[in-house]
């Protein structure tokens, strides 16, 4: 394998932990102003290997590394002190728990406090409290569904081109790196066809972009107990906010899971290996005895 591709999967992986594409692009333009490619490719290829195995750390235990190519277990955490209604929440952030080896029914991540502050430092630029509260407040807010409403309203207008025209000045107006939405549009074009013409949704339905957020939300939250920025009682605030809106807007498991797959195909673009990972989680969660999906009705 070349330079090139190492670092596209690297990219890549950062990509499927759910990171977002503006600190990809943040932590590319770091790597690019401090690494020569040309020589000590070695150490760093190694060093991108440990940064990998923290990434994935930040959302899951310590055995994630190999998360990413395989299914996972069923994770429970027995001594587990959440309600029914407090795990149902949790569950709803199970298609990123589930591939990263997490507890399924558990408020923590299973971190140190001193990992979990270093991670949310490097990758999410949290060190603090205030900044994980802001960060929060803007996807419960916004996030990133804001912009996918935008793609589709482009979409859905006479021509391509005028797709692109209208995309142009919406990232004008934003702020927004011109290319990256452009990119967006076409990773959700591709995504409607994969997942119509798999019969996954209707020829005319287009998901719900609320869980690529609010899975945040709950992913954070744990992650911010955990480093000691909420309390039990904060972190649980958060994702219990989620639950109500989340069940208003989805109408089984099933279509909660689909959601969040087509947005990371948004987001990500359209990879046949990852949806079929993420695809076959679905189905384990769907029909493993002890699944909180199958324990948990969905109302």
């Amino acid at each position: 394998m070349n330079q090139q591709n190492n670092m596209e999967e690297y990219w890549q992986h950062l990509r499927s932990m759910g990171l977002s594409e503006e600190m990809i692009a943040l932590y590319q333009q770091q790597m690019e102003q401090t690494m020569n490619l040309s020589s000590n490719w070695t150490n760093q290829l190694n060093q991108f290997s440990e940064n990998i195995k923290q990434i994935n750390q930040l959302f899951s235990g310590d055995d994630a590394g190999e998360a990413a190519d395989a299914p996972s277990d069923i994770r429970l955490n027995p001594d587990t002190k959440l309600t029914a209604e407090e795990q149902w929440a949790i569950a709803c952030g199970a298609d990123v728990a589930f591939a990263n080896g997490q507890y399924l029914n558990d408020l923590a991540t299973g971190l140190g406090k001193s990992s979990c502050r270093e991670l949310l430092s490097e990758w999410w630029d949290i060190d603090s409290t205030e900044e994980l509260q802001e960060m929060i407040a803007w996807l419960k807010e916004s996030g990133h569904r804001l912009e996918y409403d935008t793609i589709c309203q482009a979409l859905n207008t006479v021509s391509v081109k005028e797709s692109k025209a209208f995309l142009r000045e919406y990232a004008a107006a934003n702020k927004l790196e011109e290319a990256v939405v452009l990119d967006r549009m076409r990773n959700t074009r591709d995504a409607l066809e994969l997942f119509r013409g798999k019969g996954l949704i209707a020829q005319d339905a287009q998901p719900e972009m609320l869980i690529w957020d609010f899975g945040r939300i709950i992913n954070l939250s744990r992650a911010g107990f955990d480093a000691g920025y909420l309390s039990h009682g904060e972190a649980l605030e958060h994702i219990m906010h989620c639950a109500p809106t989340i069940k208003r807007i989805y109408a089984s498991w099933k279509d909660l899971s689909l959601s969040y797959q087509f947005a990371r195909c948004v987001w990500n673009g359209v990879d046949a290996d990852d949806f079929e990972l993420f695809q076959e989680n679905m189905k384990q969660l769907l029909w493993k005895e002890h699944s909180p999906w199958v324990v948990l009705p969905w109302s």
